[in-house]
């Protein structure tokens, strides 16, 4: 048996030899290939050196920052290494300001750039009035990316139902004229309107701007056009197309403002208030411009004086949302001044973007 004496000693010398290695070896790390470097922060963690790592880590990730463009596609942004060694010492280190150097630094990232006059998405829940679908449909008059339905009437075997979804599958694989590509989702019931809107944003996050439509709105002539001007992909903005309580009727969002808003809350459900949700966390995040759609308010009335065809389509719904909307009315003023009143954190688009498989 060795003495304590002996032991304390051997330690002494092993830790002063293991940090003299670890200063010399950390110097030359930022001048070695990638997978290189990520091996070293590993082999610097498990010799114990955890400050070392974590000067090591924090370097690159400022270099790797430095040299990031705000346009960088989704492959040039992706740095494995750097992300797996930054993950590793994060976990060792009890200290959160690496992982803040890094979500901030991704601030900078902005959507890739639509084509011009091109409006990159349209979302569009429906869970009854196909009559009204197609007089949207026919409105549409500026070219489109991505038209994305979302089929709320999952479950739902009465005759309505059916040709509804009979022609939305026509819609899909012949698709219509003017849109490069059309989505139908098919949940397995009506999943709400803050689901769909959701789904739809998360779907597409390679969309810079979305326009959310009910499907029982239409556009007068030249409305989108001018909207597609007004608006700015690469800034935080949000554009009603109807005035007032309406607002949310028609909405263009751009991925900069739900990347600092959050998503809508899935809480409302089936429908109602999830609207004055959001515009309440609009009005407390300055840094999201609210765009005048003053422009297309009195045409956009005209044109759709109507404020709910689901409800008026079927008279069975009306009962059931006496219920609903009185629970999400309690929700709502729970959210204002309960623990649920903390808004969602920023920087979802950003995540989303960058994870997709696809």
């Amino acid at each position: 048996m060795e003495s304590e004496a002996t032991m304390r000693e051997a330690l002494g010398h092993w830790r002063r030899r293991r940090t003299q290695f670890a200063g010399l070896y950390s110097r030359g790390l930022a001048e070695r290939p990638m997978a290189e470097r990520a091996r070293g922060i590993d082999l610097l963690l498990e010799l114990g050196e955890w400050n070392e790592a974590r000067m090591a880590v924090l370097t690159w990730l400022l270099d790797w920052l430095r040299h990031l463009h705000p346009q960088s596609s989704r492959s040039d942004v992706c740095c494995l290494p750097l992300w797996r060694s930054l993950a590793n010492v994060s976990e060792r280190n009890a200290d959160g300001q690496l992982l803040e150097v890094f979500w901030q630094g991704l601030a900078k990232l902005l959507p890739p750039a639509p084509p011009p006059g091109v409006l990159p998405l349209v979302g569009v829940p429906i869970l009854n009035g196909l009559p009204h679908l197609e007089r949207l449909l026919l409105s549409l008059d500026v070219p489109i990316h991505t038209l994305a339905i979302v089929d709320q009437s999952g479950g739902c075997h009465d005759p309505s139902s059916v040709a509804l979804r009979t022609a939305l599958n026509r819609l899909e694989s012949e698709g219509l004229p003017g849109v490069q590509s059309v989505r139908v989702a098919r949940p397995f019931g009506n999943a709400g309107v803050a689901n769909a809107w959701n789904h739809i944003l998360l779907s597409f996050p390679q969309a810079p701007v979305a326009l959310i439509v009910n499907h029982d709105v239409a556009f007068p002539p030249g409305v989108l056009a001018r909207a597609l001007a007004e608006l700015d992909p690469f800034r935080p903005q949000f554009m009603g197309l109807l005035p007032g309580d309406r607002a949310f009727s028609a909405f263009f969002l751009t991925a900069l403002a739900w990347d600092q808003l959050g998503l809508f809350d899935e809480r409302f459900y089936p429908a109602y208030c999830e609207d004055l949700d959001y515009r309440d966390r609009l009005l407390a995040m300055p840094a999201v411009e609210r765009i005048d759609g003053g422009f297309a308010h009195a045409a956009m009335v005209h044109l759709n004086p109507q404020e709910s065809g689901t409800i008026a389509a079927d008279p069975s719904l009306a009962q059931y949302n006496q219920r609903s909307f009185l629970l999400n009315r309690l929700w709502y003023l729970h959210r204002q001044r309960g623990p649920g009143s903390r808004w969602i954190q920023g920087g979802l688009w950003r995540h989303r973007w960058l994870s997709q498989w696809s």
